[in-house]
Parts: C-alpha cells; sequence; structure tokens
C-alpha cells in the first residue's frame, strides 16, 4: 500500500517524502523512536501516522458471499435443482442435476455420458417452471470432437423443439451454447481463469460443462512416480477451488464428465508385486466401495478428485447385443453419491431423441 493515498498532514507528507519513505512497509519495519529520527517528527506526529495508517489496514471491507440464513434461501424460491428432460431420471437423480456446485458424470466409453451433456445444454434454456435455468450454456471440450458434438445437438434439438413447441419456438437453442476447445492444461487455465469468467459475465449464460475433466490431466501427469502424483494432486485441488468459486459467484452448475480406470483384485495385484500383508489391502476396499460400489471400474484422478466434487453420476452398459436392426444395448444410470439423495439406479436407452428411463423398470436402491 502506498503513503500517498493515506490522508496526512502536509508536514507529515513532507517528512515521508524527504526520508524516501514511500509504501507503509517503508514505515512499519521501524519503531517510533526511530521514526522520530529519521522523519524529524515529534512523538504526536509519529503516534499520528502509525494511527492512520493501522485505521487504512484494518479498514472493514464488504463480504464477497453476503451471510444469509436457510430461512431466507427457503422463501427466496431459488431453482434447486436442473432437469434432464426425462422425469424417470430425474426421479432417479432425486429431482435432476444441483444447480450449484459440481457434479459429475463418469463412466466408460460410449456409456452415454456426452449425450446426457448434451441433453442437459438444451433443457437448461427452458423456463424455470419447466426444470430450466432460462439460459445458455458453455461447452468446453477437451477432446476436439467439436463438429460430431454440434452434429448431435442438432439431431436432439428437433424433439426438445416439438416437445416444448410453445415455450421453445422463439428461441435458437444452438445459438446459445457456446462451444470452445481446450487441447491442453495450458490452454485449459487459461479459459476457466480468464476467458470463461468474462463470458459468464457477458452472456446469460446458466451452465457449464466440462468433457472430460481427466483428458489432459491423464496427458500432462502420465508417470506414477510420487512427486508427479503430488503435483497432479496439488493440480486438482487448485482446479476443484476455482470451479467451485465460479459456480458460487456466477450462481450455475458446473458439470464434469470424467473417464474410469480399471480396479484390478486384489489376487492379481498380491500376485505381481508379491505382497501379503493384509493391512495393505484396506485403501483397496475403501476406495472399491467409496467410488465406484463393486464394479471392476472405477472413476480417474483418485481420491482427490473425488473429495472435491459435490455429486457422482455414473453410467455403464452392458455389453452390446443386437435385435434384428434393434441395438438392444442395456445401460443404468446410477446416483452414487450426493447430499441430497439416497443412492439408487434404473435403466435407461439413448435415441434420436436423446436419453430416457425405462418406464417399465423400479428403481434399486
Amino acid at each position: 500500500m502506498e503513503l500517498k493515498n493515506i490522508e496526512l498532514r502536509p508536514r507529515i507528507v513532507d517528512a515521508l517524502r524527504y526520508a524516501n519513505f514511500e509504501t507503509v512497509s517503508d514505515v512499519i519495519y521501524h519503531n517510533e523512536t526511530e521514526l522520530s529520527k529519521i522523519l524529524n517528527l515529534s512523538s504526536k506526529d509519529i503516534k499520528e501516522l502509525v494511527k492512520c495508517i493501522a485505521q487504512e489496514i484494518i479498514k472493514p471491507c464488504p463480504l464477497i458471499y453476503p451471510l444469509t440464513n436457510a430461512l431466507k434461501m427457503l422463501n427466496s424460491g431459488e431453482q434447486c435443482m436442473l432437469t434432464t428432460g426425462d422425469d424417470i431420471i430425474d426421479k432417479i437423480l432425486g429431482g435432476g442435476i444441483m444447480s450449484r456446485g459440481i457434479t459429475e458424470i463418469v463412466g466408460e466409453s460410449a456409456a452415454g455420458k456426452t449425450q446426457l451433456c448434451l441433453q442437459l445444454c438444451l433443457t437448461v434454456q427452458l423456463k424455470k417452471e419447466l426444470g430450466g435455468l432460462e439460459g445458455g450454456a458453455v461447452y468446453i471440450s477437451t477432446e476436439g470432437n467439436i463438429q460430431m458434438l454440434i452434429k448431435r445437438t442438432r439431431q436432439m434439438t428437433h424433439a426438445m423443439k416439438q416437445r416444448y413447441d410453445d415455450h421453445l419456438k422463439d428461441v435458437d437453442l444452438l445459438d446459445n451454447i457456446k462451444y470452445i476447445t481446450v487441447p491442453d492444461l495450458d490452454t485449459q487455465y487459461q479459459v476457466l481463469h480468464l476467458q470463461l469468467p468474462i463470458l459468464l459475465s457477458r452472456s446469460k449464460i446458466r451452465l457449464v460443462i466440462i468433457d472430460s475433466i481427466a483428458a489432459n490431466f491423464r496427458v500432462a501427469y502420465n508417470s506414477s512416480n510420487g512427486s508427479t502424483l503430488l503435483q497432479r494432486s496439488k493440480e486438482l485441488c487448485r482446479l476443484g477451488t476455482k470451479l467451485k468459486e465460479i459456480s458460487d459467484h456466477f450462481q450455475l452448475p458446473i458439470v464434469c464428465v470424467n473417464q474410469v480406470s480399471d480396479l484390478f483384485s486384489k489376487n492379481d495385484i498380491r500376485e505381481y508385486i508379491g505382497n501379503k500383508d493384509d493391512n495393505f489391502w484396506e485403501y483397496d476396499y475403501y476406495q472399491k466401495q467409496f467410488l465406484a460400489g463393486k464394479g471392476s471400474k472405477i472413476p480417474a484422478l483418485g481420491l482427490v478428485w473425488s473429495n472435491t466434487i459435490n455429486s457422482r453420476i455414473m453410467l455403464s452398459r452392458a455389453d452390446r447385443t443386437l435385435v434384428g436392426n434393434e441395438d438392444n444395448n442395456q445401460r443404468t444410470i446410477t446416483l452414487m453419491m450426493a447430499p441430497y439423495a439416497p443412492r439408487r439406479w434404473g435403466e435407461f436407452y439413448i435415441d434420436f431423441e436423446g436419453i430416457h428411463g425405462k418406464t417399465n423398470e423400479q428403481l434399486y436402491y
């Protein structure tokens, strides 16, 4: 802090200028006796100088996020969930996608993760009484398939227009979706810290999607040594903090698509490394139960990222089979963890219009 920004008596200002004191640091490094000798000022003037500096330093600043209470939030009528566009899937997910915080959609290749994200880009534009947030979406792709995304979105747009004709007939759904490609971590950092906040402040964007969150990290940190993993963990923590900051400041949900890794059995690893200590497997058990249940796949990026997100949705599919010309691929959607609903799952299918829950299946808890 510069001294010229503090209101002081003219003789004190002249003394500071003569002694080449320009910042507060130049003053606070000396005690009152030393200042009196250096500045050639009386003890009274020195006390006044110190008092003015102290008042300027401890001047109260406004809260970035104003405090409120639960009753005000409840009565504010703020939209809590974003619909997926399908009543059955909304029921499985406890109402839809949280309108704040980080929601992760995880699953293996071709499970339907991108399909669900594209559908959210359309439903976010619906009016609030229909479950939307009345705004556009930003789709950040780390895998460079923008043209395919646009083509698929256009297909789903026709079905959305037919379903909500009265509400969307004057809305250009594709124009309200912004696509950004981030091929590496440096570009991703630039977009999230500089370009995205500017875009959100100038546009009515109500949803941010990152597809996928793991791709750039897997390329940049492809070594398994301790120092590399430690650095990756630090970067993941910084990323999670930044995403939550954006979500809170602009009051919107952030959806992150994540990839999966294979989960090896105890016997496979025991045979490979020759470790027979039962205590060694405590982390494996915790990882299996907390991250992905009893399947053979676990979300990428480990426990550091799992402790960063607010909710996790897992999509999975069985082996693909064909019945005539129909794709009979069985898919399941599971709400793995969320602060607002218990863990449960159900089946769904994908067609030309988008993602739909199966009406003849019950929900499993």
